[in-house]
């Protein structure tokens, strides 16, 4: 595995789920901020589907 001058293209699925299971709950986060809905509800609704890329990863696609 070579650490310097690795390439986008080099990444895993499993890399790219560990990447975006962040997106959704900051997502949720800015809506929370951003809107008159309230923060506990705009991040638990952005947990939903960070809660299934998690799930994707484990159980689905799981590490090999």
């Amino acid at each position: 595995m070579e650490l310097y001058g690795s390439n986008v293209t080099d990444l895993a699925l499993a890399d790219w789920l560990l990447a975006l299971i962040p997106a959704p709950l900051v997502a949720g986060l800015a809506v929370g901020v951003l809107s008159s809905l309230s923060l506990a509800a705009a991040v638990g609704a952005g947990s939903v589907p960070a809660t299934g890329l998690v799930g994707y990863a484990l159980f689905y696609s799981g590490p090999q």
